[in-house]
């Protein structure tokens, strides 16, 4: 075909509305298929068919994308904590609810969970903003066993004894989290919830216990 001028075709580009959000939901899958140890800077950019250096607009180096990935795990967390809450009666009906909340939270959002709670990524202090749903989370925690005390009539705890406290209810409702994530339990999803309320109740009800 004589006299054919069409230019060589480019290098194709993606274009998007929200780099930065794309590459948020592509961390998310890389942790979630390969583990949070195979993600990098490069391969989220591939999945979202970018050049490797746009991603430095929005992320300087990869624990900036992974603590991003981990504020907004932290953010639905909290959310779906307080909807779970939300639909109970009863202080203790609530701490349970809770419980159900964290355990549900990690079976279907395994990525956000390993990296939420894998090496510390505000270590340094670099991403203050990290910090907030964190504490959010723990002042839930705290804030429902005090409403549960006082329920039963309980004198208000100075605040050791309530971090204390906060921290037996985590203690116990994470590491049931990660024997489920490591199927060193196995339960059966619909079962999940009456499963989590009979392994949880003892620690609910201790800490209620001196409330009486």
């Amino acid at each position: 075909m004589s006299g054919d001028t069409t230019a060589p075709a480019r290098r194709r580009t993606y274009h998007h509305g929200d780099l930065r959000r794309a590459l948020v939901d592509a961390a998310k899958t890389i942790v979630a298929d390969e583990g949070a140890e195979a993600f990098t800077l490069r391969e989220a950019a591939r999945r979202v068919g970018v050049n490797h250096r746009a991603v430095y607009r929005h992320f300087a180096d990869k624990d900036a994308l992974l603590a991003a990935l981990a504020e907004e795990g932290f953010q639905t967390l909290v959310a779906e904590a307080r909807a779970a809450i939300a639909r109970e009666r009863g202080g203790d009906a609530r701490l349970l609810a809770m419980g159900r909340a964290y355990v549900a939270f990690a079976a279907q959002h395994p990525a956000f969970f390993r990296v939420m709670f894998g090496p510390r990524l505000n270590e340094d202090g670099r991403f203050p903003s990290l910090e907030v749903p964190i504490g959010e989370a723990f002042t839930l925690l705290e804030t429902e066993i005090a409403a549960a005390r006082a329920e039963r009539g309980a004198a208000v705890a100075d605040p050791e004894q309530r971090r204390d406290d906060a921290i037996a209810l985590w203690a116990a409702m994470h590491g049931l989290a990660l024997l489920l994530l490591m199927r060193r339990v196995r339960v059966k999803r619909p079962l999940l919830p009456a499963y989590c309320d009979r392994v949880l109740g003892p620690t609910v009800r201790g800490l209620l216990s001196s409330a009486k």
